[in-house]
């Protein structure tokens, strides 16, 4: 073997390990790249779903507190107009047992609405499961006007 041919093996081992070496480090930039993408769009779905929610529960608030001023102070029927109202602004929110709370002194209103963002990840890890669970109150009171 002469020299020429004794140095083109010794290069030949180390270039295969680097190019392995290349092709490891592309698959874990790769692989962390999807979970940051994967993180980014599950925390999209859970901010979308906060500002909806607060939006429904400002607004079932504010008919609540309406509808009790005007229909003679009743808590029954301003809970039930807020019913109908979630029903409209959100379907897929939810209305725990106490959701509704009218305070008959200041006919203020308090609405507090559930609802599970729609992830991709995090609603499904039973240690992320928390963070997809969004919950919204919003108080009102009667309007001046």
């Amino acid at each position: 073997m002469n020299e020429r041919e004794h140095a083109t093996r010794r290069v030949t081992p180390g270039m295969d390990d680097e190019g392995g070496f290349i092709g490891k480090f592309i698959v874990v930039w790769l692989l962390l790249l999807v979970l940051l993408g994967i993180a980014a769009i599950d925390a999209t779905s859970i901010l979308f779903a906060r500002f909806r929610l607060d939006d429904a529960a400002a607004t079932v608030a504010s008919t609540a507190a309406t509808t009790y001023r005007n229909n003679g102070r009743d808590a029954t029927s301003a809970c039930a107009a807020a019913q109908l109202s979630v029903q409209t602004a959100d379907p897929a929110a939810e209305m725990g047992k106490a959701w509704c709370k009218v305070d008959t002194s200041t006919g203020e209103v308090t609405i507090t609405l559930r609802k599970t963002a729609n992830t991709l990840v995090a609603g499904r890890l039973s240690f992320t499961r928390d963070l997809a669970r969004v919950v919204q109150r919003e108080t009102a009171g009667p309007s001046a006007l």
